[in-house]
């Protein structure tokens, strides 16, 4: 997350602790205190996220308040609580009040919230719809998003249940030219075969027993937008024909209907399935597997990206506070015994997860062992560090060297440096940030060591 704030506060304490709390989450800070250079920051065209006013007295809250409305109607505002005092009521043209002094995770989902609700005219270079973590897998899958959102390409969502599908789609959408018109989503599992055609392109009046009004399907709702149809593999053959209709000629009827209807929409399709597969049983088209393949992004299940968990977590905690909800607390014992974990359920598996501990267990700290038993995965070496329990020291064996021989000294030390990195990421179960740790590295240089040296690993 990235942006730029406005804190408006005239106590030196105020803007110091603030300003540090928004450096925390990555964001920069226009600080003032006076209406005059407030101004000048608002009218200068600079892309601003959210103003906080700092202000003990409250006529001179109430103006730079006003003044903010004025000069930046779709701000999101909030008042610093310097006093504590109970408020009766939320002054108008104000978001709300933050506690002070302020916890980042409570900011962080505030700026979400507002980077959400911000004026359509402002685009920004994040998706509105999050995509929490930091691998490289995470990364990499918000590169290919910017690279086809501005496009009117289909987009071909594929990977596990649980891993995000539709919150991809929405990403694309919102980060799209479309973004002003409707995303409509499809389960075309969840819908039976007979009703399916009737879902998508809508019904005259008596079309079939039960079609008491012309209905408009979801093709027509989602017009100058984005349809997207998850659990396409579950799609009918007799459907399938009719949706590459849809989408070679741009055109479809209702059904019972005579008149044939334009349209203009972004198709956006998801599947846990392997439609190639599928192909060579017979059980889905290839001509149509084409059409939707245009772009194709592959999201890989979370035990594939274990460094993304902790953050996933943070996300969810955020969210429960946001509610007023107390939210349990993970231990580095327990995140590391979930990274270790397969969670076949993915990211939805992860979020029941600290729902459920939140209910049993709000504001506590959750341990290895307040863990569900499923979870309780065996200590390794960190996280029994982490736990108290003494280890060995781990040692790294090196090759003998003869110098009697000439040898290549670079070379040699290529090769053991490659070891050491191999002995790492295989003691760290294959996750880099473990790995980088126990080479005391930043897990970007560790990342472009695995580059360099081209060892087989799943970054």
């Amino acid at each position: 997350m990235a942006g730029t704030a406005l804190l408006v506060s005239n106590e030196y304490k105020v803007k110091e602790k603030i300003t540090t709390v928004f450096e925390f989450i990555d964001f920069t800070v226009d600080v003032t205190d006076s209406l005059i250079d407030t101004s000048a920051v608002l009218g200068d065209g600079r892309d601003l996220v959210i103003a906080l006013i700092g202000v003990a007295d409250a006529v001179l809250c109430a103006e730079f308040v006003a003044l903010i409305n004025k000069l930046r109607p779709a701000l999101p505002v909030f008042i610093l609580d310097l006093d504590g005092k109970e408020k009766t009521a939320i002054p108008k043209g104000v978001s709300g009040y933050i506690s002070y002094p302020v916890q980042y995770r409570t900011l962080l989902g505030i700026i979400r919230n507002a980077e959400k609700q911000g004026p359509s005219s402002r685009r920004s270079n994040e998706p509105s719809v999050s995509l929490t973590g930091n691998s490289v897998q995470l990364r990499e899958i918000q590169a290919l998003i910017r690279h086809v959102a501005l496009t009117d390409a289909n987009v071909l969502l594929l990977g596990e249940s649980g891993t995000g599908k539709e919150v991809v789609a929405r990403s694309v959408h919102y980060l799209s030219l479309r973004t002003d018109r409707p995303f409509i989503a499809v389960n075309c599992g969840a819908i039976p075969a007979e009703l399916l055609e009737s879902e998508l392109f809508g019904h005259e009046k008596g079309a079939f027993t039960g079609a008491i009004s012309t209905r408009k399907g979801r093709f027509e709702l989602a017009e100058g937008g984005t349809l997207f149809l998850d659990e396409i593999g579950d799609m009918p053959l007799p459907m399938q024909v009719k949706l590459l209709r849809v989408l070679q000629e741009r055109c479809y009827e209702r059904v019972g209907g005579t008149k044939t209807i334009q349209s203009n929409v972004r198709l956006i399709a998801a599947t846990h399935q392997d439609l190639e597969k599928k192909i060579g049983e017979g059980k889905f088209r290839m001509d149509l597997f084409y059409r939707l393949n245009v772009f194709p992004i592959d999201l890989p299940p979370l035990r594939d990206r274990p460094e993304d968990i902790p953050y996933l977590i943070n996300e969810f905690a955020v969210r429960m506070e946001l509610e007023h909800r107390s939210p349990a607390i993970f231990d580095d014992s327990a995140i590391k015994a979930l990274c270790r974990h397969p969670l076949p359920g993915n990211v939805r598996e992860l979020e029941n997860l600290v729902e459920r501990l939140a209910i049993l267990y709000p504001g506590e700290t959750i341990t290895h062992h307040k863990l569900p038993v499923r979870y309780q995965i065996p200590l390794n070496d960190n996280v029994a560090a982490a736990a108290g329990i003494e280890t060995p020291t781990p040692t790294v064996d090196t090759m003998f060297v003869d110098l009697s021989a000439e040898i290549d000294l670079k070379q040699y030390l290529n090769e053991l440096e490659k070891k050491i990195i191999e002995t790492a990421l295989s003691n760290a179960n294959g996750v880099v940030a473990k790995a980088a740790k126990a080479l005391s590295l930043q897990r970007t240089t560790l990342v472009e060591k695995i580059k360099k040296f081209a060892i087989q690993h799943s970054l």
